[in-house]
């Protein structure tokens, strides 16, 4: 395995950031529907929003909105380990630069740019991951040699974004109830704002098993988003171990590498985008180090092709083997 650092990654990351206190108070804007009634704790501020002790994936307004909810809830309702995800989704949402370029993803496969969808929802799936922060873990869990690790010691992860799924048109006519209000709801607000111009669509984010608990939340694409995919100007990539500069397209894909190598740049935790690592999360790497047909790993080994930080060596017998090395 290689590891090189450039020093100029640190300093672009300086230079963009958003401040950790500005995303905590846009964090104050995002607000949480009971999973029943959908009504939000902006709407009640009085109701303190309990969510399910088992999954961590529901919120209910009441006892009486649970109660009602649970004949629904009970067929898909799963334990996990941790605490979930919606605290790192929350932090990724307020954050401006990283929203922006989630909001282009929609923009250039929705062709929004030259089409927009003012009167109807066009949707996204976003999955999810946690990674180790220190990349020398990530190669020893994704070989297997992960025994060598302290196992005393909490290793600390970081959110990924590993795939970006369009929802097509056929399968909008099926959306949810809960999602159409979300929608609605999202549309009208844009709309009282003096924002009738800006195409309003739903973002689900998921972990893990694509039948699992996921998080709806609005997108808004905003006129940065628009002029950002306008530009298209391609990108300067530089090799910390070579020095060789490169240019890459203006994508969705390389959309997701920047927000990923931006949050693998973020050391101190500044993007509140850290958390401890799962042994859910472990699996999924071991399972795509092994090969295993997880529709996870299938997910994490696509990434792990399509970005620039990993490039694969073949080891063991006959060459059998791909680690990733890091630049």
């Amino acid at each position: 395995m290689v590891v090189a650092s450039n020093p100029e990654t640190i300093q672009i990351f300086k230079a963009l950031a958003t401040q950790t206190t500005d995303i905590r108070s846009s964090r104050t804007l995002v607000h949480t529907a009971c999973t029943n009634c959908l009504k939000t704790d902006y709407e009640y501020p009085e109701s303190k929003m309990q969510r399910c002790a088992t999954c961590k994936s529901v919120w209910y307004r009441s006892k009486e909105c649970q109660k009602a909810n649970w004949p629904k809830h009970k067929s898909t309702c799963k334990k996990i380990d941790g605490s979930g995800i919606r605290r790192l989704v929350e932090n990724f949402y307020s954050n401006t630069l990283l929203q922006r370029h989630l909001e282009a993803c929609f923009v250039i496969h929705f062709d929004l740019l030259n089409h927009p969808q003012l009167d109807r929802p066009f949707m996204a799936r976003v999955d999810v991951g946690i990674e180790p922060a220190d990349i020398a873990n990530f190669v020893s869990i994704f070989t297997g040699m992960d025994e060598q690790l302290d196992q005393q010691k909490k290793m600390q992860g970081m959110l990924q974004i590993n795939a970006f799924t369009p929802l097509p048109a056929s399968e909008m006519a099926n959306l949810t109830s809960t999602r159409k209000s979300i929608w609605r709801k999202a549309r009208d607000g844009a709309n009282a704002n003096g924002n009738q111009n800006y195409s309003v669509g739903l973002v689900e984010f998921g972990n893990g098993d694509v039948g699992g608990h996921t998080i709806t939340c609005p997108v808004f694409i905003s006129d940065p988003a628009l002029e950002m995919v306008r530009i298209s100007d391609p990108w300067i990539m530089k090799s910390a171990i070579t020095g060789q500069q490169s240019e890459v397209p203006f994508n969705i894909d390389t959309c997701m590498e920047f927000m990923n190598t931006h949050i693998r740049s973020d050391k101190k935790d500044q993007l509140l985008l850290r958390t401890p690592m799962r042994p859910s999360d472990i699996k999924i790497i071991h399972d795509a180090g092994a090969g295993v047909d997880t529709i996870a790993a299938q997910i994490l080994s696509a990434k792990m092709r399509r970005e620039k930080i990993f490039t694969y060596q073949k080891v063991g017998p006959e060459g059998t083997r791909s680690i990733p090395m890091v630049q």
